[in-house]
């Protein structure tokens, strides 16, 4: 390969300070040379999915589809709230499954790196994984950033203690080895 791979990035948090933005924020700042991290700030943008804005989809939607079929890969800061992603990350990963007959998201390579409560984001993140592997997509699972309670140990810049960042090293790497067999696969 000549040149990195392109990742997308989000979090599914709008909240300030928010650990799961400080993860993303970390991944960026410690990602191999391999992987490109871009952050995407918009997909809050994105309407509620409804598929009667399928036929003619607004720009940010056509948009968001553009950014995904460009890139290899999608890493995203996934919070919990009651046990489910949040509307915020669902919404944008419904918009990326779209359009039926040509998903934005398929062959793209994604990880869910996650801070929240005591569980660390677990069932959000189990509650996407399958759907999003059905949809198409290569799902990172192993090794999991499920962090629980966190706040004192990473701050909203992306600085962490070493345990939070082996742990978010780790799932680049699973990442980065995913995307190189799907090359390899494809060759």
């Amino acid at each position: 390969m000549t040149s990195p791979y392109r990742v997308v990035a989000f979090s599914g948090s709008l909240r300030q300070g928010s650990t799961n933005t400080a993860l993303v924020r970390l991944a960026q700042r410690i990602a191999r040379p391999e992987l490109q991290i871009e952050w995407i700030d918009w997909v809050d943008q994105l309407p509620w999915m409804n598929p009667d804005l399928e036929e003619d989809p607004p720009a940010v939607v056509q948009r968001w589809w553009q950014t995904l079929r460009e890139a290899d890969g999608l890493l995203v800061g996934m919070p919990e709230y009651n046990w489910s992603p949040t509307p915020l990350a669902k919404n944008a990963l419904d918009w990326a499954t779209r359009p039926p007959d040509d998903r934005a998201i398929a062959g793209t390579v994604v990880a869910f790196i996650s801070s929240g409560g005591r569980g660390g984001g677990a069932k959000a993140q189990e509650n996407l994984t399958p759907i999003l592997g059905f949809m198409g997509a290569t799902m990172v699972v192993e090794p999991p950033v499920q962090l629980a309670l966190v706040r004192d140990r990473i701050d909203a810049d992306g600085n962490a203690d070493e345990e939070i960042t082996e742990a978010v090293r780790a799932k680049l790497d699973a990442m980065l080895e995913a995307l190189r067999q799907r090359d390899a696969a494809s060759a």
